[in-house]
């Protein structure tokens, strides 16, 4: 445990010393984002029920296009699919639990910070052709690893309201690639 945290707290060090990158976010800059989460927690208000990484491993895989339309503001689309790992899915439901739709606006505020607001449009939920709409708020943080390629950590708060009022978190890590 204690190793862990020396790790997390090395990698947070790291990211907030690392140095601005010569050509940062500029108008124009078109960006490609490749991450991957898996929601530790969430509290379903509706049906007052509380989910944790302990009850079902679902990754998630977003991939994502994003245009600078201002110096450190972007918006992009990405595209959400969660499959469920563990435990089995129950009655018989697809693995396949999510594909969604996530048009965002973000914002690089203080380098290598960025937070995002995000609109959820998932027509495929809990394994079904179910739609579900929703709200995130990211934060999150990247390292430059070259002139166009950057490794990033966020932290996701996603608020699901259409069949039920979720509420949750969801740990994020992947690359961003200037084209």
């Amino acid at each position: 445990m204690i190793r862990r945290r020396v790790l997390v707290s090395g990698f947070s060090l790291a990211l907030a010393a690392a140095p601005a990158v010569a050509d940062a976010a500029q108008k124009g800059d078109l960006l490609q984002t490749d991450n991957l989460g898996m929601n530790v927690y969430s509290h379903d208000f509706t049906s007052d029920t509380t989910k944790t990484v302990g009850d079902a491993q679902k990754l998630s895989e977003f991939v994502g296009m994003h245009y600078y339309v201002a110096d450190s503001i972007r918006v992009g689309m990405n595209l959400q699919f969660t499959e469920q790992l563990a435990s089995a899915p129950a009655g018989g439901k697809s693995r396949f639990q999510t594909f969604a739709l996530l048009p965002q606006v973000g914002w690089n505020f203080f380098d290598p910070f960025f937070a995002a607001l995000i609109f959820t449009l998932a027509p495929r939920t809990g394994g079904e052709s179910k739609l579900d709409l929703g709200f995130q708020l990211l934060l999150g943080a990247s390292l430059a690893i070259s002139d166009r390629v950057r490794a990033n950590v966020a932290l996701e708060v996603p608020w699901n309201f259409y069949i039920h009022q979720t509420l949750g978190l969801t740990p994020l890590a992947g690359l961003s690639i200037r084209l």
